[in-house]
């Protein structure tokens, strides 16, 4: 697989040239106000590992695990631990190996498209669709994550529905949700929502986020 070496402010990693590569959305979902008593952490569906990088840098986390399946991420993973001096990150590749009842935190940025929808390019089939659907993703994290724990996901406005029933199917209460919009006059790209474990919904709209005056590389 052949690779850029991406220079951020904060980072730097590696991803691949062709093929999945990360957006804006790790920035966001890594940019929260909070971590107090956030020892436990979770990034599912790690990727080359930018969000368990950003939390790592930013935060003083104890423990933050970048779940991947796919061998060429977790390779990818790794050097770029290597490359950003991290060692408070475990790499794994099953939700099923992190221990149960465990987490404070997670995070995902999973694909926001269904097989079903498109046409598929054989080339990117495994990268930008959903190879696990979004009800067993959730219900395995489900298990993972203690009583009162936060799940933190981006996910597309078209399918904002589907997520807030598989939530509430196990056990999540919606908190927040934040629209993100490239710019003032376009619609939303994508939202971040938070939800707790065993939690009744109460939901707040937060402030948008526009892009084009976000700071999103610091």
């Amino acid at each position: 697989m052949d690779l850029d070496l991406c220079d951020f402010k904060l980072v730097k990693v590696y991803q691949p040239k062709h093929g999945y590569r990360f957006s804006f959305e790790p920035f966001v979902l890594a940019d929260i106000n909070n971590t107090k008593r956030i020892n436990e952490v979770a990034d599912i569906g790690s990727g080359c590992g930018i969000i368990a990088i950003l939390l790592s840098k930013k935060y003083s986390i104890k423990h933050i695990y970048a779940v991947e399946n796919d061998l060429e991420f977790i390779d990818i993973i790794t050097e770029n631990l290597k490359l950003n001096n991290i060692n408070n990150v475990e790499v794994i590749d099953s939700i099923d190996k992190l221990p149960n009842n465990s987490l404070d935190l997670v995070f995902s940025n999973p694909p926001y498209y269904t097989k079903s929808s498109f046409r598929i390019s054989k080339k990117y089939e495994t990268q930008k669709f959903e190879n696990t659907s979004l009800s067993d993703m959730l219900n395995k994290i489900s298990i993972k994550i203690k009583n009162g724990g936060l799940i933190r996901l981006s996910f597309h406005p078209t399918r904002l529905l589907e997520l807030f029933f598989e939530l509430a199917n196990n056990n999540f209460g919606v908190k927040t949700i934040q629209p993100i919009y490239g710019k003032k006059n376009k619609i939303s790209k994508a939202c971040i929502v938070e939800a707790k474990k065993n939690a009744k919904a109460y939901i707040t709209i937060k402030t948008p986020i526009f892009l084009e005056d976000y700071r999103l590389y610091e």
